[in-house]
């Protein structure tokens, strides 16, 4: 079956190498100059089934109303954004009761854990080097209330199939030599060992040159203006390089999906939520960190991929505005310089590597994936804040559905017709 997939980030090229796993003929277009140049390109780094949660936490209203507004706090809503997030906004905070979260959060564990799986397949076959660093994630804790509040939530995790050991302030220090500097407000934290970590931009670009060597083909600079349907299927894509046409289509164009998908009148509950990261490099830096830390707090991630610190964190709802906000990303340093001192020598301007993406955010913070009302169009998108976490297992759920194969887990929980 010849395919086209719209996009190619993440979801993607997963999806194109696993559908060429199985004999189909793949074309993927794209309108940058190459792989993962968008929303996969400067991510945190971190595979995580430990942190799988939805953003749509219960309690989440009334943290974005104190912090509206607000330029340093880690979820920011601009207030002229609101108009254009009416809809999806009372589904978003709808699916933070309770009840919906944790049904939520089980359905993004399930595939986060299928996702490290197939990552772990893919590396016995083809052993990439993308920086990886199988030491797990160290989440650490500065005050008793996130203590409490984390140590509650670990019975729920590890029904969840999620391995975890509570450190004090020793252990912490044991496992992460690089936080004794500044380390003496930390209580105590918790190691995820099934976590890893990596960097996806790298992983994109080997993982798309195993595709070719399966006889997929990337196009690029090919911006997808509209998909033209007819009755219930899809007969071509209009592009910026005229008409494709193929017998099946996968959308996986990240925040840009709902887009395109408006064009034959299919709704996807999605939006665009603006992250920041910061790349150091550690060139001499004696004591480097060595394992992902997640510093509650600040709600910010700091990775080590190889010679390189990144750090990721901040939510900003502002529709799809791309530009850098100095502010923004002197908030994500002054973490990182906080956590480790040692950055501050390494972080003049001209050693920071600054960058935004934007999410593709579903109103429950689960991804949308496969059939849709259209019987030859398929989705791979909405993976908000774990498009690396949950990438490879999402593509190889939608090859499967695409080729009628069965499945390692159910990929019902993740349809549009959730919604």
């Amino acid at each position: 079956m010849k395919i086209i997939i719209i996009g190619s980030g993440l979801m993607g090229v997963a999806t194109a190498y696993y559908l060429s796993e199985q004999g189909h003929e793949v074309l993927v277009v794209d309108r940058q100059q190459g792989p993962a140049l968008e929303t996969s390109f400067a991510n945190a780094g971190v595979l995580h089934p430990s942190q799988a949660s939805p953003w749509n936490h219960p309690g989440i209203a009334l943290q974005v109303l104190k912090w509206m507004g607000k330029e340093n706090s880690p979820f920011l809503l601009r207030p002229r954004a609101i108009p254009s997030l009416l809809s999806w906004g009372i589904s978003f905070l709808n699916h933070a009761k309770p009840n919906k979260f944790q049904a939520n959060l089980h359905s993004n564990t399930v595939l986060a854990n299928y996702n490290i799986q197939c990552m772990q397949d893919l590396q016995k076959q083809h052993p990439f080097d993308y920086s990886a660093n199988s030491l797990g994630s160290m989440k650490v804790l500065g005050n008793e209330q996130d203590m409490e509040k984390e140590l509650a939530s670990i019975p729920l995790f590890e029904s969840f199939g999620v391995e975890c050991t509570v450190l004090n302030q020793a252990e912490i220090f044991k496992k992460e030599p690089a936080l004794i500097e500044n380390g003496e407000n930390l209580i105590g934290g918790v190691h995820y060992p099934g976590d890893q970590a990596g960097d996806a931009y790298q992983f994109c670009i080997e993982l798309t040159e195993l595709a070719k060597k399966n006889n997929v083909r990337f196009e690029y600079d090919v911006t997808v203006q509209k998909l033209i349907s007819s009755g219930h299927a899809i007969t071509s894509i209009q592009t910026s390089n005229g008409a494709y046409t193929a017998d099946a289509y996968v959308l996986a164009a990240g925040s840009y999906s709902p887009l395109l998908a408006n064009s034959i009148k299919l709704k996807l509950p999605i939006k665009p939520i603006k992250g920041y990261s910061i790349t150091l490099d550690m060139t001499g830096w004696e004591t480097k960190p060595r394992m992902p830390v997640i510093d509650e707090e600040a709600h910010v991630a700091i990775t080590p991929l190889g010679n390189r610190l990144r750090a990721a964190g901040t939510a900003e709802l502002n529709g799809y505005d791309t530009e850098i906000s100095a502010q923004r990303v002197q908030l994500i340093l002054d973490q990182v310089i906080s956590r480790y001192p040692a950055a501050e020598s390494y972080s003049n301007e001209g050693d920071i590597s600054p960058w935004t993406g934007l999410r593709p955010t579903s109103a429950d913070g689960v991804p949308i994936l496969g059939a849709t009302s259209f019987k030859n169009f398929y989705l791979n998108t909405g993976h908000g804040h774990l498009g690396w976490s949950l990438a490879m297992g999402s593509g190889k759920l939608v090859a499967d559905l695409i080729s009628g194969q069965n499945s390692a887990i159910n990929i019902s929980p993740y349809s549009l017709g959730r919604f």
